[in-house]
């Protein structure tokens, strides 16, 4: 019997090995071929917080480690076969939990795999295949996700290359583990070929495969022979019991060769001659010939028999050897297994022990922080309050007041015992938000516009009186008007040299020239203001002072009898009667609080 083994390059070998030491001649010959699949990071997300994780093939758990994945400690690992469990353990240390029948059905039926609602769960797979087990977990309520990392392609030599191949090697039997290694093999417009691989046996590993086959390429049940598994075993074991039987069919050749059989009646003996003719004598030799090659043959057969049994004996020890070599590697696993647990518990001692010793020092540490952090805290406490009596009573600032105890609070919020200094800050804010406020808004506007017109207001300029012109200021030839004469040269001499007006007024300042009255304009601007910023930082002693100046600087500089010099001293006259604040002294219940607690 010769055998075709359509496994991924060197997964068939050792089957191959195992069917040849029973008499089986085998061809690898691979028709699919892995590709490994690019895998982002999104993808391997859902991994490290699985908490069900389920292996498809070993395929599936070798390209997974590849990427090196981190899993949670609780996570869950599910294989559908022991070769798939298997790589777990060797890739990843874990052991996976197996169902009994090794396909999707066996392992939606394990019990852990029953009540998964808002259950993390993750399928590691190739791309295609069945989708039973997704479909499945969804309707169970299962958080799904899936990290596809592999796919498989038909190999590059096509399929009329293998069935020929086959055909010339006298294939008798097919090994095919999957559907697309189904498709891959029929994949051929060949009818000679489509025609002799329709009439070989297979050999699958699920019953869905045998379906498939049946349905889509027409093949008999009588050809189809369906394994256990998917392991080696399996498949040794499903291939040795459905061997065809020796000499159960003929061949055409064979046939064509046989002549027909003798019927169940005995010949009458013919007549004894007394000669023997040289026809029997032909016949006899003929016949004791024969007689020598069936014994021949016999005898070659019973030294291969021998020899299988020799065999078959040397491979027993061979196996017996190797038990007992893994009994003593069991042997010496389980020893490195026990020291590795001794060491495990000596280090977790010595870690608890250095752990209680560091949370003992970190809680004197934390002691001693406190301490100081608290003399610290006590000294801002006292600042603030300092500052909240300071703001509230002599600045008249509530605005300022209530923040400084908003701050206040959330120092005294993390000490212990603080509710009555806590209930004196929350109504010593409420009696601040209840202060009257000035319009501020409205007297900053008022002193804007003030300070817009202060340039543009008359100053109190004297006038210079004008020439006097004297009605004869020629000299006269009249030796009699000699005294006028002499009083006219007078005049013009002085006038030469000493300009003399007069005028009725009285003079109160001197005359100012133009960078004096720059200087007056400056002064009043100034006071206007300085009062509009005392205003805003309610610096009301500064702010009733810049008005009474910049009064005073309009009343001894400026026209009062102007229009517009007499409407701003009645606006600041109005300004200065507005109220600033208010007067009275605040009782705050926080300073008497703090100083309680304090002590």
């Amino acid at each position: 019997m010769k055998l075709a083994i359509t496994r991924p390059a060197g997964k068939g070998t050792l089957l191959a090995q195992q069917l040849e030491a029973q008499g089986v001649q085998c061809d690898c010959t691979p028709v699919l071929e892995l590709v490994k699949l690019p895998v982002s990071e999104a993808e391997l997300a859902p991994i490290v917080d699985a908490e069900q994780l389920i292996f498809i093939s070993q395929d599936a758990v070798h390209y997974l480690a590849q990427h090196q994945p981190d899993f949670s400690p609780d996570c869950q690992f599910f294989a559908v076969g022991e070769q798939t469990a298997a790589a777990i353990e060797a890739c990843f240390g874990r052991r996976a939990r197996v169902p009994k029948q090794h396909d999707s059905e066996g392992l939606l039926a394990l019990s852990e795999l029953q009540q998964v609602e808002d259950k993390r769960v993750v399928v590691v797979k190739g791309r295609g295949g069945r989708t039973l087990i997704s479909q499945m977990l969804k309707q169970r309520g299962a958080l799904l996700s899936h990290c596809v990392v592999y796919e498989r392609i038909p190999a590059a030599t096509g399929s009329d290359i293998w069935l020929d191949h086959w055909q010339r090697q006298g294939i008798d039997g097919i090994v095919i583990t999957s559907n697309a290694a189904i498709d891959a093999v029929f994949n051929t417009q060949q009818s000679e070929l489509l025609n002799w691989l329709s009439s070989r046996r297979f050999y699958l590993v699920s019953q869905r495969s045998a379906e498939y086959l049946r349905e889509q390429y027409a093949i008999e049940d009588k050809q189809i022979a369906i394994s256990a598994g998917a392991d080696n075993d399996a498949l040794l074991a499903c291939i040795m019991d459905n061997q065809p039987r020796q000499g159960g069919t003929m061949t055409e050749q064979q046939q064509s060769h046989s002549g027909p059989q003798s019927s169940g009646k005995a010949a009458k003996p013919a007549a004894v001659s007394n000669k023997v003719s040289k026809t029997a004598v032909l016949a006899l030799l003929v016949a004791l010939a024969s007689g020598a090659g069936a014994a021949g043959v016999y005898y070659l057969g019973q030294q291969q028999l021998t020899q299988y049994q020799q065999a078959v004996a040397q491979l027993n020890r061979d196996n017996q050897q190797l038990r007992q070599a893994l009994s003593a590697s069991e042997q010496s696993l389980a020893a490195l297994n026990a020291q590795v647990s001794e060491r495990e518990k000596q280090v977790s001692k010595q870690l608890s022990a250095q752990t209680q010793e560091l949370e003992q020092r970190l809680q004197s540490t934390l002691q001693a922080a406190k301490k100081q952090l608290g003399g610290a805290q006590k000294a801002e406490i006292n600042a603030l309050i300092r500052s909240v009596e300071f703001q509230a009573n002599i600045q008249r600032h509530y605005l300022a007041a209530g923040a400084t105890l908003t701050r206040l609070h959330d120092l005294v919020r993390s000490q212990s015992n603080t509710t009555a200094v806590q209930t004196a800050i929350a109504a010593d804010l409420a009696l601040l938000n209840a202060q009257p406020k000035p319009q501020q808004e409205a007297l900053y506007l008022d002193l804007h516009g003030y300070i817009s017109q202060a340039d543009k207001l008359p100053l109190q300029v004297m006038t210079k009186p004008a020439q006097q012109h004297s009605e004869q200021s020629e000299l006269t030839e009249q030796v009699s008007d000699w005294k006028a004469n002499a009083w006219r040269s007078w005049l013009k001499i002085q006038d030469q040299f000493i300009k003399v007006r007069s005028h009725d007024k009285p003079v109160i300042d001197p005359l100012l020239d133009d960078e004096e009255q720059q200087l007056i304009r400056a002064q009043l601007s100034s006071y206007l203001r300085q009062a509009q910023t005392a205003l805003m930082q309610h610096q009301q002693s500064v702010y009733f002072t810049a008005l009474e100046g910049a009064s005073a600087t309009l009343a001894r500089y400026y026209r009062t009898q102007d229009s517009a010099v007499a409407a701003m001293q009645t606006g600041l006259k109005v300004l200065q009667q507005q109220e600033f604040a208010t007067q009275r002294v605040l009782e705050l219940q926080t300073p008497q609080a703090v100083k309680e607690w304090l002590q």
